[in-house]
């Protein structure tokens, strides 16, 4: 047969290098032992002529989508590994399998290669699919699919037909028709005649066969495989045919392809040469010799860039040699999670820089350097070790994450540049070990099992109204006055910058629009934009905020990494109907062995509650009982254990409030020991300043117009002894508004049922004291005082898109509602301290919210307001009024004792 110019040596190329097969030829089926129904197995791949397994090195829910698809069924549900559905035999076809999810088949996601891999089948993946089936594939039991791979590819070529009858395929539910592509090439080494059968390949040259197509979109041939290239398409292989035979030579000398060249002599019944000549034949095409697996091309090896990058989810230490600081692992070796399996990360190229990254990410500030000789050491002596467990696992590219790349300012692992292998690199990790971690804990962990140290230098950021250690709103100190930062450009970097700040890791979230709350007084940044290696906020470039250009419901806050300090695990709830609710019970040491037990409720009050959520990563308390008799604690906790408990709030566990050395409970425990219940959010009730310093004045009133007011003690000691009706009482009365900037309502602590009810005003009182009024001298003495019984607790007014909720008009339901003002006028009775005794001169007044901490709020410390006073004995002057956490403790100082001193209204 004459050759037509350039074609021949085309032709010799398509005959001399076998095909590698297409995706659609990597068939799929499950299989293995303990399989309840078809959806479900162990998966094994068709390719080349043989069944094998799949190693579960690197699988995600990504590969368990594209088998069963592929297979049929819409969805996959999750994977098995550790050949959980029996062990596979024979080869291993695919191994570091890694799916977008969206390939048709499971050739197409990337991996090491056919054949390539350095599993057992002691590691076979298995699959779990939804049982629905795709509409266009018929339903499906688990009698359909074999439970192994019964058929050994000789035994599929014993049981091909006749020469000239194509190689069947095995069964595939799915095998999509190719559509019309012009005509197909195909080549015939097999004779078509008995002359012809005598004459070798030499002589006889080879046939050029154009097959028509349909047009419908099959073949004419209802043998044809539509797998195979189609019309005048190359082969892969052939675009670089040296470095294809490069790869095949490597892979022939392989152990998988010396054990699968075995396997198949030890299988294979002797044949006759135009048997074996007739077995490569499948339909029109040259069916290739056994070829071993091609390797992919090196630029397929897993590397950070495009949609396949490397994605480090989770970080953690493992303390080998160190010791924890009370608890606290801030040393060992780092191990990361990829596609839900723990790998180690080798330590050439690992620096202080990745460190930063996995310390921000455990919740510690900071990385050090120290010197890793004994890891070393220990790394070598369990390498030489043939016994070790380690040595075996290192030598697996599943162990590693090779490479790790971090500038320093990123927020997470997942921010850096990675890669899970070297290409070109038969020994992973070359000459290292695993990358070591010391981290350097925030100040407030430094003395974990005692109250937090007080900062060595002021801070001048903090968080108010957060729900649990590390969140909150920020607010940052500027010319000694705290306030907030607007959310223009507000991001993940900057809210690291301030994690780090305070002591914890980098954030989990940078939130805006007041999301935990709105703040109060001045805002002083907005647009803030950090690079991320700033020590503090107030490096990073900002803008001032002019006034009237950004609002508090723009307030910025943050969710921090906070280490992992065990405290969670010290206390429990118990007996509640939900997990938010029941009996504290603690784990104390008692006679030199820790014990769970409950807690007295003697003096247990919303602040001790406060510290039990907290601890929980419960949120708020919105309840502190002192009866619990309708919660059953745990039988392990049948004694007291704690008693004497005190909190200021502040603390990180109940353990760490005062305590009675010794335990001592008049109350007596069971259904008296102390419980709680907790919240996600918490009111927070603020006063207005600014109305109170503008609405004060004095007035003299006569005594016959306070009877009522008398009667619910609402004047000094002094008008006891007055002749009434006769005379009058000075009084600085002025108005308050008070405000509610949590993130729930507040409410009486007392059901309606037990409001009180006062005659000579004619209504009931709903919390009997409500608000505190006094008056100090400079030094904190106080010389006059009064307080208000909230007899109504109403929304007064509602800014615009707020609906008012409660009225006290006939009894209603009484409370403040999330951004409503509840006002108190300053001719109402009560509304006033008694200055009858008061000498002329300065004082501070005071104005306490919810003083005996009866109701829950977030915040307790903006419950005060002080103003400075000025009495002349004849006219009163209020000036300097601010909340009681507005100003840094140097400003405070000032205020107390000189009068530079600005207002800071609300």
């Amino acid at each position: 047969m004459l050759c037509l110019g350039s074609l021949c040596p085309l032709l010799l190329l398509l005959l001399l290098l076998p095909p590698q097969l297409s995706a659609q030829d990597a068939l799929v089926r499950l299989a293995g032992v303990g399989r309840r129904n078809a959806n479900e197995g162990r998966v094994e791949v068709f390719y080349n002529g043989a069944w094998g397994t799949v190693c579960d090195d690197e699988v995600d829910l990504n590969l368990a989508n594209v088998v069963c698809r592929q297979m049929g069924f819409q969805r996959g549900l999750t994977w098995a590994h550790s050949a959980k559905f029996g062990e596979g035999q024979g080869l291993i076809w695919l191994d570091n399998v890694r799916c977008v999810g969206t390939e048709p088949s499971i050739a197409d996601c990337r991996s090491n290669g056919w054949g390539i891999n350095d599993c057992t089948h002691a590691e076979d993946l298995g699959v779990i699919c939804s049982p629905e089936r795709r509409p266009e594939f018929p339903a499906v039991s688990a009698q359909d699919t074999p439970s192994s791979s019964s058929l050994q590819p000789s035994e599929q070529r014993q049981s091909d037909p006749p020469p000239r009858r194509p190689q069947p395929a095995p069964p595939r539910a799915q095998m999509p028709s190719s559509s019309a592509r012009g005509h197909e090439i195909a080549l015939h080494r097999n004779p078509t005649s008995s002359r012809r059968s005598s004459i070798s390949p030499q002589e006889n040259g080879h046939e050029i066969r154009i097959s028509q197509r349909n047009r419908g979109g099959s073949r004419v041939s209802p043998h044809d495989n539509p797998a195979l290239p189609q019309g005048h398409e190359l082969p892969s292989r052939l675009v670089n045919g040296a470095s294809y035979r490069q790869r095949q030579d490597a892979a022939g000398n392989s152990p998988q392809a010396v054990r699968r060249e075995a396997a198949g002599r030890a299988n294979t019944a002797p044949q006759s040469q135009s048997e074996r000549r007739s077995d490569r034949l499948s339909g029109n095409h040259v069916e290739p010799q056994p070829v071993h697996p091609d390797v992919e091309p090196e630029t397929d090896v897993h590397f950070t860039q495009g949609s396949n990058r490397v994605h480090l989810e989770e970080a953690r230490l493992r303390p080998v040699l160190s010791s924890n600081h009370g608890g606290l692992v801030t040393e060992g070796v780092l191990e990361v999670k990829h596609a839900g399996r723990w790998r180690h990360v080798c330590n050439r190229g690992w620096d202080l820089s990745g460190s930063r990254i996995v310390c921000g990410m455990l919740g510690f500030p900071a990385a050090e350097v120290f010197d890793q000789n004994a890891y070393r050491k220990l790394w070598d002596s369990k390498i030489a070790d043939p016994s070790s467990r380690l040595r075996t696992q290192t030598s697996k590219k599943a162990y590693w994450v090779e490479k790790v790349q971090c500038q320093g300012a990123e927020v997470s692992l997942a921010q850096c540049q990675a890669q899970l292998s070297i290409p070109r690199s038969d020994v992973p990790c070359r000459g290292g070990m695993h990358a070591v971690v010391r981290c350097v804990p925030g100040p407030q962990f430094t003395r974990y099992g005692r109250a937090p140290a007080p900062p060595a230098t002021p801070p001048v950021v903090r968080l108010k109204a957060g729900p649990r250690l590390g969140e909150g709103r920020v607010e940052v100190l500027k010319e000694g006055k705290w306030g907030t930062v607007c959310d223009h450009l507000w991001d993940i970097t900057a809210a690291s910058v301030v994690c780090r700040e305070l002591g914890f890791g980098t954030a989990k979230e940078a939130l805006t629009k007041a999301q935990l709350g709105q703040g109060t007084g001045p805002i002083h940044m907005n647009s803030v934009q950090c690079v991320g290696r700033e020590k503090s906020i107030t490096e990073c470039t900002y803008r001032p905020v002019p006034l009237y250009t950004c609002k508090h419901n723009q307030d910025v806050a943050v969710r921090c990494n906070v280490p992992n300090t065990g405290m969670q695990a010290t206390v429990r709830l118990a007996g509640g109907r939900e997990p938010s609710q029941g009996r504290v019970e603690v784990l104390m040491e008692v006679g030199g062995a820790k014990r769970w037990g409950s807690i007295c409720s003697e003096n247990w009050g919303i602040n001790e509650a406060m510290v039990v959520c907290r601890q929980l990563g419960l949120g708020f308390a919105s309840t502190a009982h002192q009866e619990t008799w309708y919660w059953p604690g745990s039988s392990d906790a049948g004694e007291l254990v704690l008693s004497g408990t005190h909190c200021s709030g502040t603390e990180m566990s109940v353990q760490q409030c005062r305590r009675n050395t010794n335990v001592y409970c008049p109350r007596g425990g069971e259904g008296r020991a102390a419980g709680v219940t907790c919240a996600e959010t918490a009111p927070d009730l603020v006063l207005d300043a600014q109305l109170v310093q503008e609405t004060a004045y004095l007035e003299d009133r006569p005594l016959h117009l306070l009877t009522c007011a008398n009667e619910e003690n609402c004047l000094s000691s002094s008008a006891a002894r007055m002749n009434w009706p006769y005379g009058h009482r000075r009084l600085l009365r002025f108005s308050s508004r008070i405000m509610n900037m949590g993130r729930a309502d507040f409410r009486p602590k007392a059901t309606r049922e037990s409001w009180t009810w006062h005659q000579c005003h004619r209504h009931y009182h709903s919390i009997e004291v409500f608000t505190h009024y006094d008056l100090l001298t400079l030094n904190g003495t106080k010389v006059a005082e009064g307080h208000k019984a909230s007899f109504c607790l109403e929304d007064t007014y509602c800014p615009e898109g707020l609906q008012k909720r409660y009225a006290c008009y006939n009894m209603g339901q009484q409370g403040i509602s999330v951004g409503c003002w509840d006002t108190y006028r300053h001719d109402i009775d009560c509304q006033w301290i008694d200055v009858t005794d008061i000498r002329p001169g300065e004082y501070i007044f005071q104005v306490e919210v919810n003083p005996s901490l009866d109701m829950a709020e977030s915040d307790f410390q903006n419950n005060v307001m002080r103003c400075r006073c000025k009495y002349d004995g004849e006219r009163v002057y209020m000036f300097g009024c601010h909340a009681g956490d507005a100003y840094s403790a140097e400003a405070e100082d000032l205020f107390d004792h000189q009068h530079q001193i600005s207002n800071n209204f609300l």
